[in-house]
């Protein structure tokens, strides 16, 4: 965002907070997605244990379930750190917002 009323500094300095509003909205982006998918990965395994499908496919939809869970706390430790790193230090802040549930035991 390169303005020529400003001085080299604050073209610098809107860029880099450019870059930092982009970096996260990025991962809160991917982290939203990660937490939709859980929810309707839970929906499905609780259907698929109503119906009583095969332990096997259960725990295939459990493994699965478990994989967006570890993707999905990935991406919020890289939220509070990319928040940090950007001047805000109320870290506790996203793992009050995005909760990930626990993880899933196999059958």
């Amino acid at each position: 965002m390169y303005n020529p009323k400003n001085t080299p500094l604050e073209n610098l300095q809107n860029e880099i907070a450019g870059e930092k509003y982009s970096t996260l909205r990025t991962i809160i982006e991917n982290l939203s997605n990660c937490l939709d998918q859980l929810e309707t990965l839970d929906k499905q395994i609780n259907d698929a244990m109503d119906k009583s499908l095969s332990p096997h496919d259960i725990n295939k939809m459990i493994e699965t379930f478990n994989k967006v869970r570890d993707a999905a706390e990935e991406l919020q430790f890289n939220l509070c750190v990319t928040r940090e790193a950007s001047g805000f230090f109320h870290t506790n802040l996203s793992s009050n917002i995005y909760k990930i549930p626990p993880r899933k035991i196999l059958l």
